[in-house]
């Protein structure tokens, strides 16, 4: 039996269950569970989710549940004071969304940790270790709080069901604060402005009781504390409660226990019949074999083992031969509207990012802006194309490829998330699909005669699946778009994809910029499902990647930061687990884009902490994805009326007078491997040519803590960052090349770091001026470079090793050669 009641001065409590089925009940505490074996269904209010060893689910107060499990179950129950919560926290509304079922995150590996250690601690331990085990909780309720919490700033859309959950939980909540008094019906429905009669048919329809009912169980709830945990007399713990007398106390107590306070207490304390001890003696070491069995397939780290302040990068040169690997992340750059590619400062830029990163395509939209004159209600005779050729021209002529929006997408730039600097819908609808139909394949046919089918067949387009999200007045708007609304955008798709298969068979084609942290598994799988009953398939499927996830509990929608900084991998491993689940047919998976943040006025955006990330980034998806496609190259995309400054916190690679950011860098240095891979870790690649050299990159990026997630984007500050960090420790990266040749080697090393290379450091150098003159632009140009040093190595053994130390969110490049 679940063990729902907590003493006052107790946070968390633990027990382990092996209990098949519970059936629907709901408590005022929050439940988590985690499970350490066998399989576990577990139901909150109308959702049922199936958990796996190592799926963990939290179930927020007052949520009516149940589980049921197989016989192998076992099950650590974590029961966490709503309360004490509370009181933490200094906030009355108080939800999380912790489920490893639908969600992915690095903050669960960090909580499956800390609860391993509580096992142990609890296992191993259970009484001379209890400072150290309430540690552990409160370093469990950390990661909860700093990953999971849900706050009513982060709403973003309640229908009217959900606005009848919220009125239970404020009553609830009085009853919660007032449940010592004398507190009525009329009171309750005075506090809320509803009627007696309407609160009493409406407490009994969602919690089948009476009012009178919910409120003695709570009562009771609180009463049932004081009487494991007190040596309080029954009279005080019934007036302290709230109850009128002993004798209704008494009454209440029966009806829900089947014995009086008195003869509760009296057999809680008496000695239990040994056969009943031998039972629970049994129970317990049976589950203590249990938990032990779990923790030999999962070691407690020690401390000092957990924090990494030193790895190894180890390879021999006759057992790892490498792989051949494709650089995603130089496949296609984000570069902005059609017409911003018509202006030579934008190409210009352009050019150089092909330079220095590789890129191959170019992905561009807003193809029916005004200024380009393309009217899609034209006869198909007399649409004007000249303008879009222009733009297309200067790709085709560059040895560029187009990657080419074909949606009717708002232009925005954002300040926030919530707040947009500038919103610009295109929204325009066809007369007819004939009408849309002729448009298309129009467009493909004036592409084809200038460009030629060869050429054209290597492009891609994609069109954009419309949003659930608007600014309206600038401001975020979140309205979850019907299911029947979504099925219009595969007609559509159907519609366009026909026009252009009809006159080039070979054309690539896909869609539709899905987010996965919107949609999430249960809309992505819909989208899936629903596209494979339609006649036209994509060539690929395109997905955008931002670290804000919405969120559904119950009818409520909550958009919140993601905490995670591998949410990129983490979508594309859903889409491609959901996409082999529904049988999808299978087709080129591109991320078109991401970023770490949406803001256009983020100063993360120009630090060395954001080229990290792409690093890290990169890395870590690498070879898991077609397309990586990064928002985006330039801050001329976002240069507006409040962008006096030289930099700014855009998007942009480069700065709006092209010098070159950390993040550009990281993308550089990527470019420069060979296309031999040798050996890669989440800090390090490792590649190699058949000569005997070497290139490497690295990064020591450092997650963002608390402080960033909850200031808003646009108003951190330069000098906030570094107390933004989870911490600022230094990494070593031990080299060593096993079976080289003896001799010497040249290391060539060029660091990106808060001296050399930060264009956003060196800007505080010169104290963030805000009209500089050419000549100080021009400074800045040439100062916001790598550092470049050299060092020779003699090996004499045939091992080649050497250290590389990184500073904080540093990075490098180094090429090693045999002279």
């Amino acid at each position: 039996m679940e063990k729902n009641f907590l003493s006052s001065d107790t946070l968390v409590e633990l027990e382990f269950l092996t209990d098949l089925q519970t059936g629907i009940h709901y408590h005022e505490n929050f439940e988590l569970l985690y499970l350490l074996n066998g399989s576990l269904m577990v139901t909150v209010e109308e959702e049922s989710f199936s958990l796996r060893p190592g799926d963990m689910i939290m179930v927020n107060a007052n949520k009516k549940h149940s589980y049921e499990g197989n016989e192998e179950v076992l099950i650590g129950r974590f029961v966490i004071s709503y309360s004490k919560t509370r009181e933490l926290l200094n906030q009355n509304m108080i939800l999380f969304w912790c489920n490893s079922v639908v969600d992915k995150n690095e903050a669960y590996d960090d909580l499956r940790e800390v609860m391993t250690q509580i096992f142990n601690q609890n296992l191993k331990n259970p009484d001379g270790g209890r400072i150290f085990l309430n540690s552990l909780y409160y370093q469990m309720l950390h990661i909860l709080t700093s990953n999971f919490l849900l706050t009513a700033r982060d709403l973003r859309y309640e229908d009217e069901t959900s606005r009848t959950d919220d009125r239970m939980q404020e009553v609830f909540q009085y009853i919660r604060l007032n449940y010592r008094q004398n507190i009525s019906l009329q009171d309750v429905a005075k506090q809320l402005y509803l009627s007696p009669t309407y609160l009493s048919k409406y407490i009994k329809k969602k919690c089948n009781i009476s009012f009178i009912d919910l409120i003695n169980s709570v009562r009771l709830g609180h009463a049932m504390e004081d009487m494991l945990y007190s040596d309080s007399s029954i009279m005080k713990i019934a007036m302290d409660n709230g109850f009128a007398s002993v004798a209704a106390f008494n009454k209440v107590f029966k009806e829900a226990y089947n014995a009086t306070p008195s003869e509760f207490r009296k057999h809680a304390r008496a000695d239990k019949d040994p056969k009943e001890q031998r039972k629970k003696e049994e129970h317990r070491l049976l589950i203590q074999k249990k938990v032990e069995a779990y923790l030999e397939g999962s070691p407690v780290l020690e401390p000092d083992h957990k924090k990494k302040s030193r790895i190894c990068a180890e390879l021999h040169t006759k057992t790892n031969v490498g792989r051949t690997w494709k650089n995603a992340c130089a496949k296609m750059i984000n570069a902005g509207t059609a017409l911003d590619l018509s202006k030579s400062v934008f190409q210009e830029q352009i050019l150089f990012t092909k330079e220095k990163m590789g890129i191959e395509y170019v992905r561009f939209w807003d193809i029916y802006a005004p200024e380009l004159y393309i009217d899609i209600h034209s006869p198909r005779e007399q649409i004007h194309f000249g303008k879009l050729d222009e733009v297309i021209d200067f790709l085709v002529k560059n040895r560029l490829k187009p990657y080419i929006e074909l949606g009717f997408k708002p232009l925005r730039l954002l300040k926030t998330t919530q707040n947009a600097l500038k919103e610009i819908s295109r929204e325009q609808e066809f007369e007819s699909d004939s009408q849309m139909r002729d448009f298309f394949g129009e467009l493909l046919v004036h592409l084809i005669k200038r460009y030629g089918a060869e050429e054209v067949q290597t492009w891609y387009f994609e069109y954009w699946k419309k949003e659930d999200l608007v600014f309206q007045d600038l401001a975020y708007s979140f309205t979850p778009m019907s299911r029947q609304a979504q099925q219009e955008y595969f007609q559509k798709f159907d519609t366009v994809a026909g026009a252009f298969r009809g006159v080039l068979p070979e054309v690539q084609i896909g869609g539709g910029g899905f987010s996965m942290q919107h949609y999430g598994r249960e809309g992505f799988l819909f989208i899936l499902e629903s596209w494979k009953r339609h006649k036209e398939m994509p060539d690929f499927i395109s997905l955008n990647c931002y670290p804000y996830q919405i969120q559904k509990e119950g009818s409520l929608y909550f958009e919140k930061k993601s905490t995670d900084m591998y949410f990129v991998r983490h979508n594309i491993e859903k889409a491609k687990e959901l996409m082999k689940e529904a049988g999808f047919p299978k087709t080129e998976l591109h991320v078109s884009e991401y970023s770490l943040t949406l803001s256009n006025r983020n100063v993360i955006n120009d630090n060395c902490s954001k080229g990290a990330f792409l690093m890290q980034n990169a890395i870590d998806c690498m070879e898991d994805v077609d397309i990586l496609g990064y928002w985006l190259a330039t801050d001329i995309y976002a240069d507006y009326q409040d962008t006096q400054d030289f930099l700014f916190g855009g998007c942009g690679l480069l700065t709006k007078a092209g010098v070159a950011k950390p993040g550009f860098y990281a993308f550089e240095f990527l470019n420069r491997l060979y296309k031999t891979m040798l050996v890669k870790d989440k800090n390090y690649v490792v590649t190699g040519n058949n000569r005997g050299s070497f290139r490497i990159v690295c990064h020591n990026f450092k997650n963002l803590n608390y402080n960033y997630y909850l200031t808003e984007e646009n108003k951190i500050r330069m000098q906030d960052i570094p107390m933004m960090l989870e911490d600022r420790d230094y990494l070593a990266i031990h080299v060593k090349i096993t079976g080289v040749e003896n001799g010497m080697y040249m290391i060539k090393q060029h660091q990106v770091n808060q001296k050399y290379g930060s264009v956003q450091d060196e800007w505080k150098r010169l104290n963030m001026d805000t009209e500089m003159n050419m000549e100080e632009m021009e400074y800045l140009r040439r100062i916001s470079t790598p550092r470049l040093s050299t060092q020779k190595i003699t090996v004499d053994n045939n091992v080649l090793e050497f250290e590389i130390n990184l500073s904080a969110n540093e990075m490098e490049y180094l090429h090693i050669t045999y002279k």
